[in-house]
């Protein structure tokens, strides 16, 4: 698993900044997006990116006891996209849960954001906007390539430790 969680990352790592170095393309959807202008499709995204992190946060409190170098990776995500937590799963061996008191509340608010994000984004969003930004803005083709890799790493993460990893693929929610 972890082979192709490290390989899955490198790639994207190495996209991304030739994607930025050759093809920067910009259409100013990321002050949309922190004007609340943008299309509620692309605002869907980029909140469910800003989920990821502490879905995958929380999870690792869940998984193990940390230490202060496993925060780097986990708390950078929420500035650098979620891709950015992958080095704590690809370091870290996850065998099993604990339960910790108030993440069951925790997950079910994070759950009632994401179903939010997602019915919003999909109600009233238009998804030939998304493509014409994925398309023209690299911000948004970036962001939606992070967002395609957090859900794909998800069961492989899931995995080792419960037989409903395949969940893993329905976004924040698995």
């Amino acid at each position: 698993m972890r082979k192709y969680i490290l390989v899955a990352y490198v790639l994207l790592i190495f996209y991304t900044l030739v994607h930025l170095l050759t093809n920067f393309m910009n259409q100013d959807i990321l002050m949309r997006l922190l004007n609340m202008q943008a299309d509620p499709l692309i605002f869907a995204v980029f909140n469910l990116l800003g989920l990821f992190p502490l879905a995958f946060l929380m999870f690792a409190f869940a998984t193990d006891k940390l230490n202060k170098l496993d925060y780097i990776p986990l708390l950078l995500a929420f500035g650098l996209g979620g891709f950015a937590n992958t080095p704590f799963f690809i370091y870290k061996d996850i065998k099993s849960m604990r339960y910790i008191k108030y993440f069951k509340a925790l997950s079910v608010i994070g759950i009632i954001f994401t179903i939010i994000a997602i019915l919003s984004g999909l109600i009233f969003g238009s998804i030939s906007i998304y493509i014409d930004a994925f398309l023209n803005d690299s911000f948004v083709h970036i962001m939606t390539i992070d967002f395609l890799f957090m859900v794909t790493i998800s069961p492989l993460i899931l995995k080792p430790i419960t037989k409903y990893y395949l969940l893993g693929l329905i976004p924040i929610i698995g």
